[in-house]
């Protein structure tokens, strides 16, 4: 029997860097950054950014220092910027450094690359949208599909937006955080709605996106946006607006899925609600303005909002203040959960390091086997990283390339290894890329082949399937898609408590019954 050197697959994922991680040379073709013109050090930072390219294991200090000689040379040495004061409270002294630093650093790498990824997401879904209110649902939708509610038992990790992205998985502030970046994308701003007298900590509220003065309202954690009609038989609801929603309470009825449970949200409580702006620190800083003034313009995205007026363009704080019935705007209090897990992130966790090893590990698929011939002996080769670029890809947009090269890692399931180590990783793999086959195909609105995958997921993984909710009710939305409200209504029809999405089916089902008469 051949003997199996066998390395740690925690190990392997480190190895992931080496194929799928930042380019070593990207495009410059100098020598040194000295003899590269000023074009060529930002073409080559981009491109290192990029989202297939600057990934979870990709090492910060080249696209960087690459910035840094970049704006060297394009940067005037006697120009001076007026200093940026931020509303009290909306910044630590950690931020208040940073908005005055005139040089980029990993974190600046970290929001670039996020926003060329968002950017890129939020750019074919506002396609899908009739107008701006459409869009806005468009994007609600994406992130309800592609943020999976986790299991009330599942620990949780502080991730940022493009982790939570590439796993696919949270819980309703997650959905909310990834809602407004995406949003931001397309200039849109969000803000949590919190009705008076819920303290900070609770979980009742809203997500409140703002246009043409208005705040419409959207659920996070049902994935539902607040309807503005009490007729459940539409195909399509509108969601309400924070005005609408205070004068017709009538319309939250539908929201209650028991007679001893009502609806979280009191409408009182919403005639004069807590408003908490979701912003974003790193978009401020004038070198974010210089970098996005430059950009190629096929890697054009948005990188600075400024907080107050700046020129023709109009701060964050007059774009809220016109959305405010009453008070001023710099005189609200910013939604605290991003800088809390930001913060998080810094604190060494020994649990939550081990389990985001743990859930990235499937990204290193394919893991390849050496076998030496002369010797008998076979070894774990560098993991491939293949699984790490479809997802990306599929975050990217491409949905039919993503599918058809799940295919590649369903197959893994079925080759014989000698580890059984690997063989479980291949296994996870495989169950991971059948799901998110179904997501692709749902993205693409082929819901027929949605219903062919979701179903092969559910019928496999359906007792104990990390997607096994997410699943249910995805697939539910397929068959409702294509008026199939019966079979809709069966998949969730089996309510079980620890189940995410159980209040939410139970709306999804009233609406489905009324859609049928």
């Amino acid at each position: 029997m051949r003997s199996l050197q066998f390395v740690s697959l925690a190990g392997c994922l480190l190895l992931v860097s080496a194929v799928c991680g930042c380019p070593s040379t990207g495009k410059v073709t100098s020598g040194t950054s000295e003899e590269a013109t000023a074009e060529d050090l930002l073409q080559s930072a981009v491109h290192q950014l990029r989202p297939e390219n600057y990934t979870i294991a990709s090492a910060p200090d080249k696209p960087v220092n690459l910035l840094n000689s970049w704006h060297l040379k394009v940067s005037d040495a006697g120009a001076t910027s007026a200093p940026l004061t931020p509303p009290a409270g909306w910044v630590d002294e950690a931020g208040a450094e940073r908005l005055s630093a005139t040089t980029y650093d990993e974190r600046d790498a970290f929001y670039i690359r996020d926003a060329m990824l968002n950017h890129s997401i939020a750019k074919y879904l506002a396609a899908r949208g009739p107008d701006e209110v459409g869009q806005i649902q468009a994007v609600f939708d994406f992130v309800v599909r592609n943020i999976s509610l986790r299991s009330d038992d599942e620990p949780e990790m502080p991730l940022g937006v493009y982790e939570l992205l590439l796993i696919g998985r949270g819980g309703a502030e997650d959905r909310a955080w990834v809602c407004a970046k995406l949003l931001g994308q397309l200039r849109i701003d969000s803000v949590i709605i919190r009705p008076a007298g819920e303290a900070e900590t609770s979980d009742v509220w809203l997500l409140g996106v703002l246009l043409d003065s208005r705040i419409y309202l959207f659920d996070p954690r049902l994935g539902l946006a607040i309807p503005s009609t009490p007729d459940l038989s539409q195909a399509s609801i509108q969601p309400a607006t924070l005005d609408e929603i205070v004068s017709h309470p009538e319309w939250l009825e539908q929201f209650t899925v028991r007679a001893d449970q009502p609806y979280a949200i009191d409408v009182d409580g919403l005639k004069q609600p807590v408003i908490q702006p979701i912003v974003e620190l790193d978009s401020w800083p004038v070198r974010m303005k210089e970098l996005e003034g430059t950009l190629p313009a096929e890697e054009l995205c948005v990188l600075y909002d400024p907080l107050s007026d700046q020129d023709a363009q109009t701060g964050l704080l007059s774009r809220l203040q016109k959305c405010l019935k009453s008070g001023k705007a710099d005189q609200l209090k910013p939604w605290g959960y991003p800088l809390q897990q930001r913060a998080a992130t810094k604190v060494p966790n020994p649990a939550a390091s081990q389990n985001w090893a743990v859930t990235t590990r499937i990204f290193s698929l394919p893991i390849p086997i050496i076998e030496n011939r002369e010797t008998g002996t076979q070894t774990i080769g560098t993991p491939e990283g293949r699984m790490l670029r479809i997802r990306i890809d599929q975050l990217l947009g491409k949905f039919e390339d993503a599918n058809q090269r799940y295919l590649s890692i369903r197959h893994l399931e079925v080759e014989p290894v000698p580890a059984q180590e690997l063989e479980i990783l291949n296994r996870l793999g495989a169950e991971y890329a059948i799901y998110w086959s179904g997501v692709c195909k749902y993205e693409a609105q082929e819901y027929e082949s949605a219903v062919e995958q979701l179903t092969t997921y559910v019928k496999r993984f359906d007792r104990n399937g990390r997607w096994a909710f997410a699943a249910r009710a995805l697939l539910a939305e397929c068959h409702a898609k294509l008026g199939q409200f019966d079979q809709a209504i069966a998949v969730v029809d089996r309510v079980r408590s620890d189940d995410p999405y159980r209040d939410a089916n139970a709306i999804r089902v009233k609406r489905w019954n009324a859609q049928k008469k």
